[in-house]
C-alpha cells in the first residue's frame, strides 16, 4: 500500500512539473498576429503641360489677299493709347490685323491704309518682302469707284513709268507726306503720287471718283504704327 502510494505522489509531482514546463513555454513563445497591408496604386497623373502659342514668321515674297465687307463710315480719330493697331483702317477686325502684321514686317517704308467713308470696302490687299518690300491695296467704293494704294517698293523702273498720267495738277497730300496731283489718260480718274521710282513711294490712284473726292480720300489716309 505504501508503495503504490509512493508511486502515484512521484506520478504527480512529474505532471505538476510538465505542466509547469509547458505553461513557462507558452509564455515565452506568444503567439504572433500577422497583418497584411495591400499597397495603394499611385493615382497622380502628370499635369498638361502649356501648348506653345505659335507666332507668324513672314515668308519672303509673300502674297496675301484679303477681303472685306462694306464697313460704316468712321468716326473721330483714332487713339493710340485707347485703340488696337490697325484699328482706325476701313475693313474687319480681321483686315485691321493684317495691316498691323504687315506694319511690323514691311520695316523699310512707313505703310498706311484707308480710313474711308460709308460705302467703301477693302476688296484686295498684296505684298511682297523682296527689295524693300511693297503693299498694293485695293479698295471698292459706290457706283463701281475703286481706289487703289500702292506703297514701298512696287515700282523702279523711273519716276515718268511709275507714276503714268496725263496732266499735273498740282501740289497733293498723302497723308501727311507732300505729293503731286495728276489726272489720270482718258479722264479715268486722278491719282497722287509721292517719291515714284523709287523704295519709298506711295500712289493713291482713283477710278470713277471726282478730283475732291480723290484729294479728300488721300488727305485722309491713316499711319499704321509699327507697335
Amino acid at each position: 500500500m505504501n508503495s503504490q502510494r509512493l508511486r502515484l505522489s512521484v506520478l504527480g509531482s512529474v505532471l505538476v512539473l510538465v505542466a509547469v514546463a509547458f505553461s513557462a513555454c507558452t509564455a515565452a513563445s506568444p503567439t504572433a498576429i500577422y497583418i497584411y497591408a495591400t499597397p495603394v496604386p499611385a493615382t497622380d497623373t502628370p499635369m498638361p503641360t502649356d501648348t506653345p502659342i505659335p507666332t507668324d514668321t513672314p515668308t519672303p515674297a509673300a502674297t496675301q489677299i484679303v477681303t472685306g465687307t462694306p464697313s460704316a463710315s468712321p468716326s473721330g480719330s483714332p487713339s493710340a493709347s485707347a485703340t488696337p493697331i490697325g484699328a482706325a483702317c476701313t475693313g474687319s477686325a480681321d483686315n485691321q490685323a493684317w495691316f498691323a502684321g504687315e506694319a511690323k514686317h514691311l520695316t523699310k517704308f512707313t505703310m498706311y491704309c484707308g480710313h474711308l467713308p460709308s460705302g467703301w470696302h477693302l476688296s484686295s490687299a498684296n505684298d511682297n518682302y523682296n527689295k524693300g518690300g511693297w503693299l498694293v491695296v485695293t479698295y471698292s467704293g459706290p457706283s463701281g469707284a475703286k481706289l487703289t494704294l500702292q506703297e514701298g517698293a512696287y515700282c523702279l523702273t523711273s519716276a515718268s513709268a511709275c507714276a503714268p498720267s496725263a496732266s499735273d495738277i498740282g501740289p497733293s497730300n498723302f497723308a501727311d507726306l507732300n505729293g503731286e496731283l495728276y489726272g489720270l489718260s482718258g479722264g479715268s480718274g486722278y491719282a497722287v503720287y509721292v517719291n515714284p521710282g523709287t523704295s519709298q513711294a506711295y500712289a493713291a490712284t482713283g477710278t470713277k471718283v471726282s478730283q475732291a473726292a480723290l484729294v479728300s480720300i488721300a488727305n485722309a489716309l491713316v499711319k499704321v504704327p509699327r507697335s
